[in-house]
């Protein structure tokens, strides 16, 4: 996922009050180590760098946060760290640049760091460690955010005693969340509707969808269908290095039975549109979907009368795992501060302020803590318990994507031959044999698998 998630005010105050607050060391700013930490412009950082003064407060360092906007900020990191500039001493990373930064010694490994510091690697959800942190049996840094999918739906039009009856009628068992990819395609099929035709009993005054897409030009297209693929025990790449183009293929056909369920503007759109879409009531459910923007999706209820979300995992219990990971620059100056950074805002105390702004947060100690499954906190932490099962399923899961040092490469080229099959431009073996020939070219050939 490689965009800005998440509109809201993030209350300041909170944070740092809480984390910031106590334990301050006497330092003169004259003798405060800097270190920068080039990361997201957006939510992410917004809500982090609040705690920023927190880790300051602790430690004789000042943090500059250098705000870059997602699209630029892969770009931006590897030119500095090609240049060796130490411009930044703590880099982020989607999940799929992790093993390029790492075989190329952008980053430095943490493994000796945390030798001591054991019980906060064992708190980062397993599964999500497994595909941000390791690499060849190092350990390379904190995921501070994830974005892990999942399933939205509304859960209001699911429990409607009219609509439960008509789809029994049609398809011949119960309107339920969805187990498997066909259930959610008769779902989508189900409740895509007219203007005028009834939904819950009541006349529609526009079109209604029965899924939203993220189908437009953007790389979140493959996140969306990553777990479909995963579903059917396929990678987007083998253990050879090679693309399977006959699982790519099936995969992009069950994408193109869904487009003509989505909305139009589904071809232009990433998660921000899926989200305004719902929250405009256009649409019914959501694909294999992010699951950070619950806080996002729960403000239907407010906006479309009647409405009251849902949030589960994804069919087949399979759906796309990432994170941001943050790492320390071979080139920087000051690592010891800059891992200590990383320890810091990947750690226990900050990760709970972050969720009570409602960030995701990466450990299960958060997830699973029960202030976090209240009534009350309800709108920013919902999705929480369906996170920890999400992990708890995926267990042991990893992905050749993310163990290739093309991996980066290969994820921002990959939307190219997707979005062109989405949009009708090619057939889905053509989009499966284009990202086979794509891949090739990047890699020079079967791609390297670093696990």
């Amino acid at each position: 996922m490689k965009q800005i998630l998440i509109a809201g005010a993030v209350a300041s105050t909170a944070l740092v009050a809480t984390v910031g607050a106590a334990s301050a060391q006497a330092c003169n700013d004259a003798d405060r180590v800097p270190i920068t930490w080039s990361t997201i412009a957006g939510f992410y950082t917004d809500a982090m760098a609040k705690l920023v003064s927190g880790f300051e407060a602790k430690n004789c360092v000042k943090v500059n946060v250098v705000n870059i906007d997602n699209s630029q900020l892969y770009n931006k990191q590897v030119i500095e760290m090609v240049g060796q500039t130490g411009a930044y001493d703590v880099v982020t990373l989607e999940t799929s640049e992790k093993a390029e930064f790492a075989e190329n010694g952008f980053i430095l490994p943490m493994t000796d760091y945390f030798a001591d510091k054991k019980a906060q690697l064992d708190d980062v959800a397993p599964t999500l460690a497994a595909l941000t942190t390791q690499y060849k049996g190092d350990v390379w840094g904190l995921p501070y955010y994830t974005y892990t999918a999942g399933y939205i739906y509304r859960a209001d039009l699911f429990d409607d005693p009219t609509e439960q009856a008509a789809f029994k009628a049609k398809y011949g068992y119960d309107l339920a969340v969805p187990t498997t990819w066909a259930q959610h395609r008769d779902i989508a099929e189900f409740f895509t509707r007219k203007k005028g035709d009834k939904l819950k009993g009541e006349e529609l005054t526009k079109d209604f969808y029965g899924v939203g897409l993220m189908a437009g030009p953007f790389p979140e297209i493959q996140d969306e269908m990553s777990g479909v693929l995963w579903s059917q025990g396929a990678d987007w790449l083998t253990d050879d290095g090679k693309v399977p183009v006959d699982a790519v293929e099936k995969a992009m056909d069950d994408y193109l039975k869904l487009v003509k369920f989505a909305p139009p503007a589904a071809l232009t759109v990433t998660y921000d549109g899926v989200m305004n879409q719902m929250k405009d009531g256009q649409i019914a459910q959501t694909y294999s979907f992010f699951l950070d923007q619950w806080p996002n999706a729960v403000t239907t209820e407010q906006s479309v009368p009647g409405a009251r979300m849902g949030v589960a995992e994804a069919p087949e219990k399979k759906a796309y795992i990432g994170g941001f990971l943050l790492a320390v620059s071979a080139s920087s100056t000051h690592p010891k501060e800059a891992m200590d950074f990383v320890a810091y805002i990947g750690g226990h105390d900050a990760q709970m302020e972050f969720a009570k702004a409602g960030g995701t947060s990466t450990l299960m100690s958060v997830l699973s803590d029960p202030q976090f499954a209240t009534p009350e906190s309800r709108a920013k932490t919902g999705h929480f318990a369906t996170l920890l099962k999400i992990f708890d399923d995926m267990k042991g899961f990893r992905s050749n994507l993310f163990d290739t040092p093309f991996g980066a490469k290969i994820y921002n080229t990959m939307q190219i031959p997707l979005q062109a099959a989405a949009a009708g431009q090619i057939t889905a073996r053509q989009a499966a044999e284009q990202l086979a020939s794509d891949v090739e070219k990047i890699c020079g050939g079967p791609c390297p698998i670093g696990k």
